[in-house]
């Protein structure tokens, strides 16, 4: 199960906001949204790390902002803890 402890961003076609390129995991392994997806697909496990917390990583069509066209785009789902969220992660 990878688990993801960083995120890389990077700028939307229009630069009006930075969404996920990619993610690292422990030692600063770099993974493109597709590798997360196409993990996801083929039944891994991607999850998060952060203040002692855990979330799952769900991939989704596109990214939920209008207009950015990401596409794949992953997420993790909601849960009581903001720290282990995919988009509150630090950069790599």
């Amino acid at each position: 199960m990878p688990t993801v402890t960083k995120v890389r961003k990077e700028w939307s076609d229009d630069r009006s906001r930075r969404h996920i390129k990619g993610v690292c995991t422990a030692g600063d392994f770099y993974h493109s949204r597709k590798e997360v997806v196409d993990g996801i697909d083929s039944g891994q496990r991607w999850v998060t790390a952060a203040g002692g917390s855990e979330a799952v990583i769900r991939k989704m069509p596109y990214c939920p902002v209008g207009v950015c066209l990401a596409t794949p785009y992953i997420t993790t789902r909601a849960d009581s803890s903001r720290d282990d969220n995919l988009e509150n992660l630090p950069e790599c």
